[in-house]
């Protein structure tokens, strides 16, 4: 995400660096993977060259600009190779390395307009694939046919891509929910619960979507769950104004799930939205060492988030409810007209 905000480069290649100077006007050198197919009117970088040895490549290009013994930060060290980064760390020719994501992550944070109406579109195309389920599931069909009724959908209707799995897993087991990325394999039965969780992506930017659906008719236990799910997404909303602390949002969605289940095991907060369908800021936030990214943050104005209550009841099954929000000074606006409901499949 980063390599494509700051050069417009498009299409999305997978071996890709971005060298660039602090001087603006040394230029900036793009690395990318089959660089002799890419397209220069792609991006503004005008020097790209084809992926190779990444320390390599940054060491001759700055000398060959006039930097000697250069200091740099790595942008999206978290999801660098710890073998690649120590090699940068290694390298002679550079006097420190040190992580540097928040520079970027700081730009990144706050969505212009145009992004905003990207991720509305991105939101608008899963909408489609949320019907197509409903439409489809039926007893004896297996998740992962439903999966694939989705993403065909979604593909027709616009989608680029789809940020992480479709997630489409059924049943009380809980082992469907724990490892839901291997889900598929079961065939739904009346009366069965089944959540769905995914994404698409409209001109690169994401949207995160999640929805229980029920075959047949949920129970007023169903209901009452999925109620208070919507109680919390809607305390984190409130809670999430500009200047508000991500783990205060956090803090407001987990407060009510301890006043209804304080035994069971639920998940709360949610985190960036954007060219990442999981970017900064982090709103459960992780901690990592020497990592000034992902610090708890406090929320600016046009921040898109992810909030996604989420818990797992015994013998009812996994319940959620997730949804992107843009922070305003009052709290957040949703970005989708997604209906708020356990979905029924007719």
């Amino acid at each position: 995400g980063h390599v494509v905000y700051m050069s417009n480069q498009e299409p999305y290649y997978s071996d890709t660096m971005m060298v660039l100077p602090q001087d603006e006007r040394s230029g900036a050198l793009l690395e990318i993977e089959e660089a002799e197919y890419f397209a220069s009117d792609y991006t503004w970088v005008e020097e790209i060259e084809l992926s190779a040895n990444h320390v390599d490549t940054a060491r001759k290009y700055l000398r060959r600009i006039g930097l000697k013994k250069p200091k740099i930060g790595i942008v999206g060290e978290y999801s660098m190779s710890p073998a690649l980064y120590a090699c940068f760390q290694k390298e002679e020719a550079f006097s420190q390395v040190e992580p540097a994501s928040d520079i970027i992550e700081n730009e990144r944070i706050v969505k212009s307009d145009w992004e905003l109406q990207c991720i509305r579109e991105a939101s608008r195309i899963a909408k489609k694939g949320i019907e197509a389920a409903a439409r489809f599931a039926r007893p004896g069909i297996l998740d992962l046919e439903i999966t694939a009724e989705i993403e065909r959908v979604c593909r027709i209707a616009g989608s680029e891509f789809f940020p992480h799995y479709t997630m489409v897993s059924s049943g009380p087991d809980p082992k469907y929910h724990a490892w839901w990325w291997k889900c598929g394999q079961r065939r739904l039965q009346q009366g069965d619960m089944f959540l769905l969780d995914f994404g698409t992506m409209y001109a690169g930017y994401c949207c995160d979507i999640s929805r229980p659906f029920i075959v047949g008719q949920p129970s007023q236990i169903q209901k009452d769950a999925f109620e208070v799910l919507k109680q919390a997404q809607e305390a984190g909303r409130k809670a999430a104004r500009e200047g508000a602390l991500a783990s205060d949002v956090d803090k407001a969605v987990r407060r009510i799930y301890r006043e209804t289940w304080p035994e069971e095991k639920s998940w709360g907060g949610g985190h960036g939205v954007g060219l990442e369908v999981h970017e900064w800021p982090f709103i459960s936030f992780q901690k990592i060492p020497h990592d000034n990214a992902y610090e708890d943050t406090r929320l600016r104005a046009n921040t898109v988030i992810s909030l996604e209550p989420q818990i797992v009841i015994p013998a009812l099954g996994k319940f959620s409810v997730e949804d992107e929000f843009v922070v305003t000074k009052t709290g957040a606006e949703r970005l989708n007209d997604i209906p708020q409901e356990i979905i029924i499949c007719r």
